[in-house]
């Protein structure tokens, strides 16, 4: 891949004459041209006026040059959120995977245990909307030191939790790291779009999810080993201080590292489509409401909120009940549970990546979000099966089947909001997905927990099943959209040198951008 690397683009009818370069061998470098709208240099002197020169000026003001420009420092910046994403999202399910030994020790019911995994959830319909509505006005670098400020209180504050009488301190210590998880949530796509390339954002959107899957799953493998269902229950206390001293060190770290090195965003924009959002954005002072308001009557993105919100409610449903589920069919196997949730997770990361490469070659939307939708619908008929038939082995195999397109979903979700939205924030069109799968996996949890208690685990996975059919139908009557990959192929590319040493210089057609704002406003 390109390292501060280069090139020279055009917009709308802004126009560059890009001289001539010679290549390496002397002989002359082919260019690419455009038409050219605006009166040739000849034209000018044979017969332009004072009149037309003004003209000329006034076009330049309407259509403003932007360099862009791609850095090598844009993989520290990627990698000290996914530390912090990581430290954050594996403290959402640390209690859940050992329901049952959590119980004993506080002496306290499944519910409450639960409440400590949708707390996270609950949270995030109360902030955010401030906390979009705050990140916007103070900047991505400081919405991440916030965030890591607040995930490593919580973190210290759960080491006074450990307690016989101290679960309500360990809900308190989950309350500020719920917060904290709002602000990580919303990010990843602003971190993709402020400091990637165009062929990079759907790569580096998936690495950022890559963040928080890590975390769930080194929190389904790390807690039941470290954990033990031990026959004195005073003796797991110990255990559990062990395991919040490790987390507590590891999130004072990354706030160290945020608040040393991450920068919020590069000199020189490194894509074209964040130049011409920035220049739009920049004429068009809006508020928070505007852009709330064209969400909510863009018809394509509010489906994908609902298809996205069953699949997501779905894996956190099936992550927080995980523990339960399987111990109704192999007792004493806290610690399989915790591999098989591991399973999920893990193949979950490499499947988000696959298609986040996926994407960035043939940017083939829609397709791939139907298939990996199906293959979702077909890994939990198949995890089902495998639990009813009590075969060990293929939980496993399922499990990793299921992770792969499940969890690996969760990248698409980002992608298809950035397209379906363009040129709205990608913090905005990430908050309102969360929302969506927040509050259906509240409502999955709320009902498995009842079900689960009178009957038994056959009708979970009936609703599992029958929810993911109905997010199938609505991924497959969306409209394909793709506003952001429309954008990025107006721009007329001219290679006058090799592009690591061509400048690459956008002109925004701003007066077409305000015409198509004008429209989407007079819409909503």
């Amino acid at each position: 891949m390109r390292e501060d690397s280069s090139e020279r683009l055009t917009i709308g009818n802004s126009v560059k004459v890009v001289p001539a370069a010679n290549n390496n061998n002397g002989s002359p470098q082919q260019l690419n041209t455009a038409i050219d709208n605006s009166p040739t240099e000849q034209q000018r002197n044979n017969g332009c006026n004072g009149q037309q020169r003004q003209q000329d000026e006034a076009k330049k003001e309407d259509n403003p040059e932007i360099i862009i420009k791609v850095y090598k420092r844009r993989w520290l910046m990627l990698s000290l959120y996914i530390f912090y994403a990581a430290i954050v999202a594996g403290q959402w399910i640390e209690y859940s995977i050992i329901s049952n030994i959590v119980q004993r020790y506080y002496d306290v019911g499944g519910f409450a245990v639960d409440c400590t995994s949708m707390i996270f959830m609950l949270f995030y319909e109360i902030f955010i909307f401030p906390v979009t509505f705050l990140s916007e006005r103070i900047g991505l670098r400081w919405s991440l030191i916030a965030g890591s400020a607040l995930c490593c209180l919580g973190s210290w504050i759960k080491i006074f939790s450990v307690t016989r009488d101290g679960f309500y301190m360990t809900l308190f210590g989950q309350s500020i790291i719920a917060v904290s998880l709002v602000i990580m949530l919303i990010l990843p796509g602003r971190v993709a779009a402020k400091w990637f390339a165009s062929d990079e954002l759907a790569t580096a959107t998936s690495l950022g999810i890559f963040g928080p899957q890590l975390g769930v799953s080194l929190s389904f493998l790390l807690p039941p080993i470290i954990v033990k269902n031990h026959v004195e229950v005073d003796d797991i206390g110990p255990d559990l201080a062990y395991m919040f001293w490790w987390i507590a060190g590891a999130s004072t770290v990354s706030l160290v590292l945020m608040a040393m090195f991450f920068e919020e965003e590069p000199k020189l924009p490194p894509n074209a489509t964040i130049a011409i959002q920035k220049s739009s954005q920049s004429q068009n002072k809006e508020g928070f409401m505007k852009p709330m308001k064209r969400l909510f009557t863009n018809k394509s993105f509010l489906i994908l909120c609902n298809s996205y919100g069953i699949n997501v409610g779905i894996f956190n449903a099936l992550s927080t009940l995980l523990n339960p589920l399987f111990l109704m069919h192999f007792k004493n196997g806290e610690e399989d549970a915790g591999r098989i949730g591991l399973m999920i997770v893990l193949t979950g990361m490499f499947g988000s990546v696959t298609f986040g490469v996926i994407l960035d070659r043939t940017h083939k939307f829609k397709e791939t979000t139907v298939a990996v939708y199906f293959l979702t619908l077909c890994g939990q008929i198949f995890f089902a099966v495998a639990m009813f038939l009590e075969i060990k082995w293929m939980v496993y195999t399922s499990s990793i089947f299921l992770g792969f397109f499940m969890s690996g979903y969760l990248a698409l979700g980002y992608e298809l909001a950035a397209e379906y939205t363009y040129p709205e924030s990608e913090a905005h069109s990430a908050g309102m997905l969360n929302i969506a799968n927040n509050i259906y996996g509240i409502v999955l949890i709320l009902i498995l927990e009842i079900v689960l208690e009178h009957y038994s685990d056959v009708p979970v996975h009936v609703i599992f099943c029958s929810a993911l059919f109905v997010g199938l139908i609505m991924t497959l009557v969306t409209k394909d959209e793709q506003r952001r990959q429309d954008a990025r192929k107006s721009a007329n590319v001219y290679q006058g040198l090799p592009i690591e040493d061509t400048p690459q210089v956008v002109g925004v057609d701003n007066a077409r951008l305000q015409r198509q704002q004008s429209r989407e406003d007079s819409k909503v």
